[in-house]
């Protein structure tokens, strides 16, 4: 009697086996869903900013205060480290600056290059800022944020200067 004959269970096993795995193969082939990237806006409350009445290169500068999400609650606060790169005759200036956002999920850290307008009074110019990393939630954040100024007067202080910022992380 031929061996194939003899071992009917053996080609059921392989097919059944071949027909369970192929499923598993054709699935693990899919390509996943691309990750979406994520959007945050917030609006910074300007409490603090330490720029000098008479500014020079290499002088160094603090600004930042409270982050409010949409509703106006307080999402966290946000601090900038700028640095005098350029002066511009009669009132301006270019700073590097480097930010850190603390929210509730992490800290969301930036670099950007900011012009500042001196006259009335010293705020920065709309602009876009690199998303360098962050922590927590945001360990491996990458992208990019928009700052658009949104209003106050930076001579009264029951005025505070606010921006509003949009950061998009790179999915």
């Amino acid at each position: 009697m031929p061996a194939q004959s003899r071992r009917p269970w053996l080609r059921i096993a392989v097919i059944a086996a071949v027909a369970a795995v192929l499923p598993l193969a054709a699935a693990s082939a899919a390509p996943a869903p691309a990750p979406q990237d994520e959007t945050i806006e917030l609006t910074a409350q300007r409490g603090v900013l330490s720029l000098p009445a008479a500014p020079a290169v290499g002088v160094p500068f603090l600004g930042g205060g409270d982050l409010l999400d949409a509703a106006g609650k307080k999402a966290g606060e946000g601090y900038s480290s700028c640095l005098i790169a350029k002066l511009a005759l009669p009132a301006e200036l270019t700073a590097y600056c480097t930010s850190a956002y603390r929210l509730e999920k992490g800290e969301i850290h930036l670099s950007s290059l900011r012009t500042y307008t001196l006259l009335p009074g010293p705020t920065f110019k709309d602009g876009p800022m690199a998303v360098t990393g962050g922590t927590g939630a945001y360990k491996s954040a990458r992208g990019e944020a928009k700052t658009v100024k949104q209003g106050g007067d930076p001579l009264d202080p029951a005025k505070p200067v606010s921006y509003k910022f949009t950061i998009t992380l790179s999915a």
